[in-house]
C-alpha cells in the first residue's frame, strides 16, 4: 500500500538500520505505555467509565501495533531473501502485517470516536450522554464496529485475491505485496486512503473545530457578562462552566457515567471561593482544552499525513520516502497513550501507584487486586 514502483528497492542497509532503531524505540514505548493504560483500568474501578472504554480500546489497538512491530524490524535487517511460503517467518510476517494494518485503522477510528464523545459531552446535556453511554449494548456495538470496519477494508481484498499480505522484498517490510494489476493496486490504495485516513480524519477535525468554537463562544459570553454587570454569578458559572468542564478530559469535575456494575465516584464540584478563583479556574480550563485539542490534531496530522500523501499520489518520486512515512504512521501508536492518558488526573494517579509499586494506594481497587496486593 505504497507507491507501485517495482524499479525502486529499499536496499540501503544504513537506512534500514536507522528505520529499525526507530521502530524498536516505538515498540518499547508503545508496549510499555499502552500496557500501563490497560493495567490501570484493570486494577482501578475509578477508571471504569464509558468514556475510558474507548481510551482502553485505543490502547489495545496501539498495543497490538507495537507488539507486532518486531516483524518489520526483522524484515528490515534480518531477512535478505523472500522467505519460503509457509515458513515460520512467512506466517509471522503475514499475521504481523494484517494485525498492524487493522490495529492502525482501529486506532484512527477510536480517535475519531473520542472526538465525537467529547463533542457530545460539551454540547449536549448529561442526560443525553447518559442515555447513549449507560447501556452496555451501545458501547459494545460501537467498539465492535470500530474493529469491523478496518478488518473489512484490510481483509476483503485479500479474500478476493486482489491483495496479498506478507513479506515485501521491495521495502523489506511485512506489509502488502504489490500486485501486477496496477488498476487493482491503485483502487486498493484509494480505498485505504479514504476508509482509513480521510473519514476518521475529517470526523476528528470537524468535531474538535466545533468544540473549540463552542468553548470560545462561551468565553465571549462570560466576558460580555462581566463587562455589563461587573459580576459573574453562580448561575452563569453553572450554565457555561459546566459544559466547559465536560469538554476537558484533564478536569477533575468530569461527571462519571459509569458502566453497569461499576461504582460512580465522580461528582460535580462547585468552584470554591469568590469570583477571582472562579475566573482563574475557567482560564485554566480554557488553556487545558486548547492544548489538548492542539496536541491531538498535531499528532494526527504529523503521523498520518505523510502516508496519506503516498497513497493518494502514486508517484515514483515518492517511493524512497515510503519507509519513513510508514515509520511515522506507526509512531502514532506510542504517542496516543501519552496524550489521552497522562493528561487525565485519575490515570496519572493510578500510574504513579503502579510505577512506584505503591499498590496499596491505588484508588478504588478491584476485588481481585485487594487479594493480590495483600
Amino acid at each position: 500500500m505504497v507507491p507501485n514502483d517495482t524499479s525502486y528497492h529499499f536496499d540501503s542497509l544504513g537506512q534500514r538500520i536507522f528505520v529499525a532503531i526507530i521502530l524498536g524505540v516505538v515498540c518499547i514505548l508503545g508496549v510499555f505505555g499502552n500496557g500501563l493504560v490497560i493495567l490501570a483500568c484493570l486494577v482501578s474501578h475509578r477508571l471504569r467509565d464509558a468514556t475510558n472504554v474507548f481510551v482502553v480500546n485505543l490502547a489495545i489497538a496501539d498495543f497490538l501495533t507495537c507488539l507486532f512491530t518486531p516483524a518489520n524490524i526483522i524484515a528490515l535487517i534480518g531477512v535478505h531473501e523472500v522467505p519460503t511460503h509457509g515458513s515460520t517467518f512467512d506466517i509471522f510476517c503475514t499475521i504481523g502485517a494484517a494485525v498492524t494494518y487493522i490495529s492502525i485503522g482501529v486506532s484512527l477510528y477510536t480517535l475519531a470516536s473520542l472526538a465525537v464523545i467529547r463533542f457530545i459531552l460539551l454540547t449536549k446535556s448529561v442526560t443525553t450522554y447518559g442515555r447513549l453511554f449507560s447501556s452496555k449494548v451501545v458501547i459494545i456495538s460501537w467498539i465492535m464496529l470500530l474493529w469491523f470496519i478496518p478488518a473489512i477494508i484490510v481483509l476483503l481484498p485479500v479474500l478476493r485475491n486482489v491483495d496479498h499480505l506478507g513479506y515485501d522484498p521491495t521495502y523489506h517490510s511485512c506489509s502488502d505485496r504489490q500486485t501486477e494489476n496496477s488498476i487493482d493496486e491503485r483502487t486498493k490504495d484509494i480505498v485505504l486512503a479514504v476508509g482509513f485516513f480521510l473519514i476518521p480524519g475529517l470526523v476528528l477535525f470537524i468535531s474538535y473545530c466545533k468544540i473549540y468554537k463552542h468553548v470560545m463562544i462561551n468565553v465571549d459570553i462570560l466576558k460580555a457578562k462581566k463587562g455589563q454587570t461587573g459580576v459573574i454569578t453562580m448561575k452563569d458559572i453553572k450554565r457555561i462552566s459546566k459544559s466547559m468542564e465536560l469538554a476537558s478530559v484533564s478536569c477533575d469535575s468530569i461527571p462519571r457515567i459509569s458502566l453497569p456494575g461499576t461504582p460512580v465516584s465522580g461528582r460535580y464540584r462547585k468552584n470554591p471561593g469568590g469570583r477571582g478563583i472562579v475566573k482563574t479556574n475557567l482560564s485554566r480550563r480554557q488553556v487545558k482544552i486548547t492544548k489538548n485539542l492542539f496536541y491531538v490534531l498535531c499528532a494526527f496530522m504529523v503521523c498520518v499525513t505523510p502516508y496519506l500523501i503516498l497513497l493518494i499520489f502514486d508517484d515514483t518520486f515518492l517511493a524512497p520516502f515510503a519507509p519513513y512515512a510508514a515509520c511515522f504512521l506507526i509512531t502514532n501508536s506510542c504517542i496516543n497513550w501519552m496524550i489521552y492518558a497522562t493528561k487525565h488526573p485519575h490515570f496519572k494517579e493510578v500510574f504513579k501507584c503502579l510505577l512506584s509499586c505503591n499498590w496499596k494506594d491505588i484508588p478504588e481497587p478491584v476485588r481481585w487486586w485487594w487479594w493480590y496486593r495483600d
